[in-house]
């Protein structure tokens, strides 16, 4: 039963697209995401502030730049953030490289994650170890492949 918690878990989070809401203004709610944005480093975040990363989403939006954001050019924005997630998601989990994601595929990746997280190495992950990895998976290195 808790393998199969762990197993829904992992899809949920697949399944999300947070890609989407990041096409729309939006206030930082982690405290890395705010600091990105509180260029000034006052502890609060402006308009101003703000600003300057809604207006770069909206000009990406703007496929034919004339000012104007249609349904089409978001839908079109937004099939290619899916696109780009359905390919992420394919590179992290088909290890044969297949096509499809198979059980054993899918336990492995969920194996190799809990050990990477696991920084004590007791068997599990505890809150603090799962932010610090999903920190240190951010800070990584960029591969040429741009964040949502």
């Amino acid at each position: 039963m808790k393998r199969a918690v762990t197993v829904v878990s992992l899809l949920c989070a697949f399944a999300a697209i947070p890609a989407a809401s990041a096409m729309e203004p939006y206030l930082p709610k982690s405290a890395q995401a705010f600091g990105k944005v509180d260029a000034n480093a006052d502890g609060k975040v402006t308009a101003a502030e703000i600003g300057p990363r809604a207006e770069r989403r909206f000009t990406r939006m703007d496929a034919d730049k004339n000012g104007d954001v249609t349904m089409a050019e978001i839908d079109e924005a937004l099939k290619r953030a899916l696109e780009r997630r359905r390919g992420r998601i394919m590179a992290k989990l088909d290890a044969d490289k297949n096509g499809t994601i198979s059980r054993a595929e899918l336990d492995k990746a969920v194996e190799e994650m809990i050990a990477a997280a696991d920084a004590d190495h007791d068997g599990g992950v505890t809150l603090a170890e799962a932010q610090n990895f999903r920190f240190a998976k951010v800070k990584k290195p960029a591969t040429g492949e741009q964040s949502n």
